[in-house]
């Protein structure tokens, strides 16, 4: 995707529940209160908006809330934010420390996982995130700052939200489709796990358990392809907090079926990798693969077409 702030045109109607008549907000990629500088102008309905504000904000609040803070991420509400954090030593509980926040390298949580159920051919009811594993990503020169300066082991609050966390990857991965894409172009697969009307986001959002070396970006938004000549995958992959040491993830966006309407995809999305599958070795080190194929998937809700 584009770097720097970016609107992108409205598809007319909601780009999750299809409403057209109802009064249509703005929608950012990825979240404004996580920095996102990418702009859906008027793609989500008031109903909708209200769900992915939901997680969004379980995320923001409950996972980052003072990480957030001590970094000074954008806020729509900066003024109201608190100056000071009260920190118990976890080596004496009896001695509390008030910290400024903008001396606080409280850490942001994340959580490292393998690929989604589908990519690794599970049926949909199998919930993977169990096995997911919490990783803190904290900038480790002020954290050593912090803990010299007042004494105390650097420790962070927050709240296990597994589900927000997985549907928040999926909407920005669904989001940055429609930087390129239109409603229509593709069947959306996320779609039914980002409002809530299926559980276990594992399903369709996983990642890899390596993390990588941090990038200068903010964050980075990718989408990858695979498939046979009549279907095509698409799967997109995002890493929030670049700077840090943070995983990556992704997300199994939807299918587009006929070679005409992927030729037309295709070249609407430009330089998309496609990921060989089918009659070639799948490579099973890039976590945006099937580690099974055929894809079950396909199989299982398309059984007019044959597997490939």
């Amino acid at each position: 995707m584009s770097h720097g702030h970016t609107r992108i045109e409205s598809k007319g109607s909601c780009i999750y529940c299809g409403e057209r008549d109802a009064p249509l907000t703005d929608e950012h990629v990825v979240p404004f209160a996580l920095g996102g500088q990418h702009v859906l102008v008027g793609a989500s309905c008031r109903a909708c908006a209200n769900i992915t504000t939901k997680f969004e904000r379980d995320v923001a609040r409950d996972m980052w809330g003072d990480a957030r803070i001590s970094y000074n991420a954008s806020s729509r509400r900066k003024k109201e934010r608190a100056t000071h954090v009260t920190l118990t030593d976890p080596d004496n509980p009896a001695r509390r420390v008030k910290v400024p926040y903008k001396e606080y390298p409280a850490a942001m949580i994340f959580y490292k996982m393998g690929r989604c159920g589908l990519l690794e051919g599970l049926p949909e009811g199998v919930n993977v995130s169990s096995i997911w594993q919490l990783v803190a990503a904290h900038d480790d020169v002020k954290a050593k700052a912090f803990e010299g300066k007042f004494g105390v082991k650097l420790t962070s609050k927050f709240r296990h939200m597994p589900d927000s966390f997985a549907r928040l990857i999926a909407k920005i991965g669904y989001c940055n489709i429609f930087c390129n894409l239109d409603l229509g172009d593709f069947r959306p697969i996320c779609l039914p796990y980002i409002l809530g009307q299926k559980s276990n986001p594992s399903y369709i959002v996983g990642g890899t358990f390596e993390i990588g070396d941090p990038e200068q970006l903010g964050y980075r938004l990718s989408t990858y392809g695979f498939g046979l000549v009549d279907r095509l995958m698409l799967v997109a992959e995002v890493r929030l907090y670049c700077h840090l040491h943070t995983p990556t993830y992704h997300a199994v966006i939807g299918d587009v079926i006929g070679q005409a309407t992927i030729a037309h995809v295709l070249q609407k999305l430009g330089n998309v990798e496609l990921l060989p599958c089918g009659n070639s070795p799948v490579p099973v080190d890039h976590h945006c693969a099937p580690r099974i194929w055929p894809l079950p998937f396909w199989r299982d809700t398309m059984p007019t077409l044959k597997a490939g």
